[in-house]
């Protein structure tokens, strides 16, 4: 790592199309910051937050983040299948999230609490034990991923195929969970 940030707070800043390579960041806030179009190849974040940020098309390549929590902040284009699996612990609350992809992530016990989680692709992951708790996943696909134990209840316009997902223990609620049933094109009243 070549640049070395401890226990700082940047607030307000606009880092727009800025190279965080090899940088590293630990126990640091990013509170109202823009990362539009923003370089963390190779960084590395650990015990961070973003509280009210944008980080729109971002590149990720091999960046790693070890408990970052994320609140109140808009992120789309992320894709998170070059990012560093390793230790990676993540938490979103308050997000809109769109046009994401997370995928062949060990990902398990993820809060996903009260986000839009919009157009987003979940694909052969482990997000088992993962809260959707009050999240609007309106257009997000799951494919072969581990659901088992998941949070649903209060989740909204989910829809995917139980068959080709584990959701052994996954909880739901009506009329949720009826969305299991459009492939059956059957007439329910």
């Amino acid at each position: 790592m070549t640049m070395d940030n401890f226990n700082m707070k940047f607030e307000g800043r606009d880092f727009t199309e800025v190279s965080f390579k090899d940088h590293s960041f630990e126990q640091c806030a990013f509170v109202s910051c823009n990362f539009t179009r923003t370089n963390f190849t190779d960084a590395l974040f650990e015990n961070c937050s973003f509280e009210d940020c944008n980080l729109l098309n971002i590149s990720m390549v091999n960046c790693k983040w070890q408990e970052v929590s994320f609140k109140h902040c808009k992120i789309s284009g992320l894709d998170l299948e070059p990012i560093s699996k390793m230790l990676l612990a993540v938490s979103f609350e308050n997000c809109a999230l769109s046009y994401c992809h997370f995928k062949d992530l060990k990902i398990p016990a993820i809060p996903f609490v009260h986000c839009q989680l919009k157009e987003c692709d979940f694909v052969t992951s482990d997000l088992s034990k993962s809260d959707f708790s009050g999240t609007d996943l309106s257009g997000s696909t799951f494919e072969r991923c581990d659901l088992s134990g998941a949070n649903f209840s209060t989740s909204a316009n989910y829809s995917f195929d139980p068959e080709t997902n584990n959701i052994s223990k996954a909880r739901f609620s009506l009329p949720g969970v009826l969305s299991f049933l459009k492939p059956f094109d059957i007439i329910i009243e």
